[in-house]
């Protein structure tokens, strides 16, 4: 996989999972995603060719090019190389699917692995032809062994609340009905984007295939083949930064000392009781969060989870999301984690005044949430989900 601190973060999760499972673990670094080099290539051929290979994991569908290396066939032809050797390939999707190439995947038996619920659903519209052998929810987890974050000894909570994220200022607007933005693709249909946002906006807490559903119903048929994959990101990049943008000044403006952490904030107008800090590494991202009290999650994942949400969670940090379709099951129904609308943030910076003004009960929260995430959120229990599919699979 590449060198990219979010997903070596992941990568060093799975295997340290799959290592404590008793399996061994092979890493397959590659330059350039989905151009493979012919050293690599001779290489990959190498290693399926041996036999040792039982799966291949694939981080947000990154190594679809390697997929594509082909190797000749008795018949004087050519396959592609996991076809060949009958290895089950997993796409362990990371982001929404239309992020994501997991239809230029080759490989038979083919599964995937979503954040979110709604995410199969996606994968209808964005990639129709696309065919898997089996799907899975799975969000991404927590390694439990982060530095600093994992021992008892934590540092001193000094950070009120914190937000982690960029912001994309062109991105707050209707960039697709701008040709000049940078955000503009030819292949938008600014007639349906306009719909689909105007639903999405209207109705925040719904899985974002829904939405579709209903945008498709209220415009013109769409002509078969219509590219559903780039109006749906449109809007959905357009959702991601409203969302963050309308949380943040939300809790800004209600006087919390806040520290927001990511590029593009300057343009805001914060108020000057928030702290504002460039981007900072994946692992800082955490450390960060181990100081912190509350922590504040956008999120377009409504029915699932990103990456940070358990992580704030196991640094015991109580988070502040409006992502309730799945974690308000995985959190049954407790305070450990607070959940807001985007309906309404009229009162969500009090929210999280009333609860930093409760300080036992604000640590109490905390460390219920980190005791839910290890009991049920770390990458062995994915591993394990992940593991059990393909004994399904190999049993059929």
């Amino acid at each position: 996989m590449p060198q990219h601190g979010f997903y070596q973060g992941i990568h060093l999760g799975l295997s340290e999972a799959l290592r404590e499972l008793g399996h061994e673990t092979v890493d397959f670094p590659f330059a350039a995603i989905g151009q493979p080099s012919s050293t690599e290539a001779e290489v990959l051929y190498r290693i399926v060719q041996s036999g040792s290979v039982d799966a291949v994991l694939d981080l947000a569908c990154w190594g679809f090019g390697l997929s594509r290396v082909t190797v000749p066939t008795r018949e004087g032809g050519s396959e592609p190389v996991f076809v060949a050797g009958g290895i089950p390939y997993f796409a362990i999707l990371l982001d929404h699917p239309h992020n994501q190439a997991l239809n230029g995947i080759l490989a038979q038996p083919l599964f995937a692995a979503y954040p979110d619920l709604g995410h199969c659903e996606q994968v209808r519209f964005v990639y129709p032809d696309l065919k898997t052998n089996g799907e899975i929810f799975a969000p991404p987890a927590v390694r439990g062994n982060y530095e600093g974050a994992a021992q008892e000894q934590l540092p001193a909570q000094d950070i009120d609340l914190l937000y982690v994220g960029n912001l994309a200022p062109a991105a707050l607007q209707r960039f697709w009905n701008d040709r000049g933005s940078r955000l503009w693709e030819s292949a938008h249909d600014p007639e349906f984007c306009d719909v689909l946002a105007d639903i999405a906006l209207a109705q925040p807490e719904r899985s974002l295939h829904l939405s579709v559903q209903t945008a498709i119903a209220q415009t013109a048929a769409k002509p078969p083949g219509f590219d559903f994959k780039s109006q749906i990101r449109a809007v959905e990049c357009f959702l991601r930064y409203r969302f963050r943008h309308a949380a943040v000044m939300a809790m800004a403006q209600s006087g919390l000392q806040m520290t927001v952490v990511g590029r593009g904030w300057d343009t805001a107008e914060l108020p000057v009781s928030v702290e504002q800090l460039p981007p900072t590494s994946y692992d800082g991202i955490f450390r960060l969060a181990g100081r912190a009290k509350i922590c504040l999650d956008a999120s377009t994942y409504l029915d699932g989870a990103n990456d940070r949400v358990f992580n704030y969670a196991f640094n015991r940090a109580v988070c502040f999301t409006n992502a309730a379709g799945y974690l308000r099951r995985a959190f049954s129904g407790r305070d450990d984690i607070r959940f807001y609308s985007m309906r309404n943030l009229t009162d969500l910076g009090e929210q999280a005044k009333l609860l930093l003004a409760a300080p036992r009960a604000l640590r109490e929260a905390g460390n219920n949430a980190r005791q839910t995430v290890l009991a049920a959120h770390t990458w062995r229990h994915r591993v394990e989900s992940i593991l059990s599919v393909l004994r399904r699979s190999s049993a059929d």
